[in-house]
């Protein structure tokens, strides 16, 4: 099963205090979207930070939120992310083992690095990706 908000919740309590924040769940959610876990995955496949993946939209999303109840421009919203991500790869069996920069390459307003992550532990989900025929009309 993929993991949830609460899950970030238990397992980082010093975010405790993000738990009925509308906007930290936001993110969270946006970055839980299987879109967006297959952008982190083949990130770190390549050997670049899960982030890299998607931190554009990631940061467009923040952009268009009406006065946000969290700061981007504040480490610790940005270590919550970070920690967001630990939590969303998990269950795919990836762990974290070093901190590259990002803002170069990807332009990033907000992030200057972030972690990457190789497939290390155990995993209870999977990205699948397949061709399939389209039936004929």
């Amino acid at each position: 099963m993929k993991a949830t908000y609460n899950d970030f919740l238990k397992e980082h309590v010093n975010c405790s205090g993000l738990a009925s924040n509308e906007d930290a769940k936001k993110v969270f959610d946006f970055l839980n979207t299987d879109e967006t876990i297959i952008k982190m995955i083949e990130s770190s496949e390549q050997g670049k930070p899960a982030l890299a993946g998607c931190v554009n939209e990631l940061e467009a999303l923040y952009d268009a939120m009406n006065a946000p109840k969290i700061k981007f421009t504040e480490d610790f919203t940005r270590q919550a992310v970070g920690r967001m991500i630990k939590t969303i790869l998990d269950p795919f069996g990836y762990r974290v083992t070093k901190k590259k920069d990002i803002s170069r390459e990807k332009k990033a307003k907000y992030f200057k690095a972030a972690s990457c992550y190789e497939k290390l532990g155990e995993a209870t989900m999977r990205v699948v990706k397949r061709i399939e025929m389209i039936a004929e009309n």
